[in-house]
């Protein structure tokens, strides 16, 4: 089955002072700008898109999260709708990625890898794989055999004869490159939003990319509001902090660059960014071969 190919999406196709009717995401389906989101400028939209391509959400059919409910999920706390990498064990390129879509008797379901926005192939039925998933506090690697796999109408693989390699705990505040759109605003309001580019972010705080330096200067009292996904859910952060200087910052970059320290959020937005966040590091790293897994 030919698969329909990804219109991407150019500055011409974004209205300027109206608000995306889809979301942006990026080539492997990651929230880029979320529904709603207003670029205001020619700098604002060009902001985004230099960055790297873009889609609308709806060309890219994603998974949707349910409810998991097996012994294998209970003992190492991997959800539906968590990201994967999944690779041969011998094979010393960057992993595929992957996501979990269900449990059945032993067995679990996994969507057809991908890589730069294609499907992987190659893998017989039969032949074994290593993939790795973020719990929410530890990276676990498993060694699996290819049970079975369907192309159409929802490409998946089935993993059976899985086996626990290794685990990692993951602590401090690791710091991980982004591509998330938000909203940067005086916290104390009185000032115009700011479409802004996120382009790293911690547990502490985030780079942002902007066409003003309205709110360039440190010490201001801010707001920051993204969108991220993290473990199959879609959710909305509003985040107050100060800017600080970026010392990474380049004066002859055409946009403006400033730090945000975050003040203080809620016991369930941690949760979340920090599981989004070591997503990110799966999304970055390379699984080695061998029977155990290096430290990311």
């Amino acid at each position: 089955m030919v698969q329909p190919m990804r219109r991407e999406v150019h500055a011409d196709d974004i209205e300027l002072g109206r608000p995306l009717k889809s979301a942006l995401v990026d080539a492997l389906g990651f929230p880029v700008a979320d529904e709603g989101t207003v670029f205001r400028t020619d700098q604002e939209r060009a902001l985004v898109l230099q960055a790297g391509r873009c889609f609308w959400e709806g060309d890219m059919a994603p998974l949707r999260a349910d409810a998991p409910g097996s012994q294998w999920h209970d003992r190492y706390g991997l959800l539906i709708g968590t990201l994967l990498h999944v690779k041969r064990p011998a094979d010393p390129n960057r992993a595929a990625v992957s996501r979990l879509i269900g449990y059945s008797d032993g067995a679990v379901f996994v969507a057809w890898p991908g890589l730069a926005g294609a499907p992987v192939d190659g893998i017989a039925d039969g032949e074994t794989v290593l993939f790795r998933g973020f719990s929410g506090t530890s990276i676990h690697s498993f060694s699996a055999r290819v049970q079975a796999t369907s192309p159409t109408p929802f490409p998946y693989w089935m993993l059976s004869e899985i086996q626990h390699l290794d685990a990692r705990e993951m602590r401090g505040s690791i710091r991980v490159p982004v591509r998330l759109v938000g909203a940067l605003a005086p916290a104390e309001g009185g000032g115009m939003s700011q479409t802004v580019l996120i382009t790293d972010l911690s547990l502490g705080g985030a780079s942002v990319s902007t066409a003003s330096s309205e709110l360039g200067q440190p010490g201001v009292h801010v707001k920051l509001d993204f969108t991220l996904r993290a473990a199959g859910l879609k959710t909305k952060f509003s985040v107050e902090g100060y800017t600080r200087e970026d010392p990474d910052a380049d004066p002859a970059e055409p946009y403006h660059h400033v730090g945000v320290a975050f003040d203080a959020y809620g016991e369930r937005e941690a949760l979340l960014l920090h599981s989004y966040i070591h997503e990110q590091l799966l999304e970055n790293a390379t699984m080695r071969p061998g029977t155990r897994a290096e430290p990311l």
